[in-house]
């Protein structure tokens, strides 16, 4: 079943509200991890505790960011007409999958082989794809 008008616009709305959301939680930690912190009062596990911290504040801002283009580039799909198509084999992806990863670009099937071949080359020591 292609996606109908209506559809394609519930899509939008959910893809550009967790863009947003996401904007405003790259920017919070961002903002965290930058503050100039009194590290000189801490002793050396609370200061380790306090830098790993910040650490993961900018690796979640990474993670977000990743997702965020990931976002823009169903946006894009979105206005271009291949939104719902699997970029792999062309079938259309299930609305079951669209509902769980509206950024999704394959399908369940084809998702699973990336998966798979993405574990694969990780443990003979290759760098991983980006794939959604």
């Amino acid at each position: 079943m292609a996606l109908t008008p209506e559809l394609l616009e519930h899509y939008r709305g959910i893809l550009t509200a967790r863009r947003e959301e996401l904007a405003t939680e790259t920017l919070r930690a961002e903002a965290e991890a930058a503050e100039p912190s009194d590290l000189d009062h801490l002793d050396p596990s609370d200061r380790a505790i306090s830098e790993t911290a910040k650490e993961e504040l900018l690796e979640e801002a990474e993670r977000d960011s990743g997702q965020a283009v990931l976002i823009d580039e169903a946006l894009r799909r979105i206005d271009a007409g291949t939104y719902g198509i699997c970029a792999t084999c062309g079938r259309e992806i299930p609305l079951s999958r669209l509902d769980a990863v509206p950024w999704a670009t394959l399908c369940l099937e084809d998702q699973e082989k990336e998966d798979h071949r993405r574990h694969s080359a990780m443990l003979q020591g290759g760098a991983p794809s980006r794939a959604a």
